[in-house]
């Protein structure tokens, strides 16, 4: 028997809250290997508060929410009783969905579910430097990058007994240093009322945008797409470094895809071959893209699964 729930349950229930108008939803069976089996989107436009739009589903899905095993993630930093959550205009604390589901709920951040998602093989991946494809079955700490409305990263831990352990962070909300007059006029143009712009701020900056045309106007199109390259390759680097990430990064997002265009890859790459103490570590360290299909959703199943089995923490 999988877990102490099945024997009442017959799903579990994921919720993916990313967004000011729709929320999702989606339910899995129990099991080691979940897959979303089902999906719908509610739009909560006009609703006053959270457990409002919950209600919401429960009403159009048929699915009674209270005694039901749930994970949910939130766009947004999920530490502490009261969740901030990005892009959202309701306060939402962990003692209110505890009394709508009538149990303890399993939250997490999107960049945190989209690492677990990676678990399911579900995403196609294409191999950006180095060789092979992710394997979190090996022993090592990876780095999850998300480029997309927003920049977040995640930490993957595989301990050499198999066991994961999956951490979010605020990486993209950490100050951007300059490394020339060029970035530092980019720079101030787009930190807004921050001290110091963010590295997210940078890496969501459209070429087109008037600060880059400010900034960079005497360069060929093809010369301005290099400098977002150049950027998250950076990014990267710094977060291998600091998480100690040492075999492998995987970037993920709409946007994240768009920087890394094959023309471009080579101005990404070219700051892994900077000389640095680490240089060999660096150098040698795996990227990936990786394209993923309802991987908030996923992730949460996953996040479910290494809750109630055991067994599978320490799965290949």
């Amino acid at each position: 028997m999988f877990g102490s729930s099945t024997s009442v349950q017959r799903h579990w229930l994921m919720v993916e809250v990313a967004s000011e108008h729709v929320m999702r939803f989606g339910i899995t069976s129990p099991s080691a290997r979940p897959q979303v089996e089902r999906t719908w989107e509610i739009d909560v436009r006009g609703l006053p508060t959270f457990t409002d739009a919950l209600q919401k589903f429960e009403r159009e899905s048929g699915i009674q929410l209270r005694g039901i095993d749930c994970a949910m993630a939130f766009a947004g930093a999920v530490a502490g009783e009261q969740l901030s959550l990005a892009r959202s205009r309701w306060t939402i604390t962990r003692a209110g969905i505890t009394a709508v589901f009538g149990k303890e709920v399993d939250i997490i951040n999107t960049i945190a579910a989209r690492a677990w998602a990676v678990k399911s093989g579900t995403g196609d991946v294409e191999t950006i430097r180095g060789v092979g494809s992710p394997n979190l079955g090996r022993a090592g700490r990876y780095a999850m990058v998300l480029v997309d409305q927003g920049v977040g990263a995640a930490i993957i831990d595989v301990d050499r007994d198999g066991s994961v352990k999956i951490l979010e962070t605020e990486a993209g909300h950490t100050d951007f240093p300059a490394t020339s007059e060029q970035e530092l006029k980019l720079a101030n143009a787009l930190k807004g009322t921050r001290q110091q712009a963010s590295w997210e701020q940078m890496l969501k900056a459209e070429v087109q945008a008037p600060e880059f045309a400010q900034t960079y106007g005497g360069l060929s199109e093809a010369e301005r797409l290099r400098i977002p390259a150049r950027t998250l390759g950076r990014f990267c680097v710094n977060l291998m470094h600091v998480y100690g990430a040492w075999h492998g990064i995987m970037i993920t997002g709409g946007r994240g895809g768009k920087i890394l265009q094959s023309g471009e890859r080579f101005a990404f790459d070219a700051a892994f071959k900077e000389r640095s103490r680490f240089s060999r570590l660096v150098e040698a360290c795996p990227v990936w893209k990786v394209e993923q299909r309802n991987a908030v959703l996923q992730g949460a199943a996953e996040c479910l699964a290494h809750k109630f089995n055991p067994s599978i923490r320490h799965a290949a």
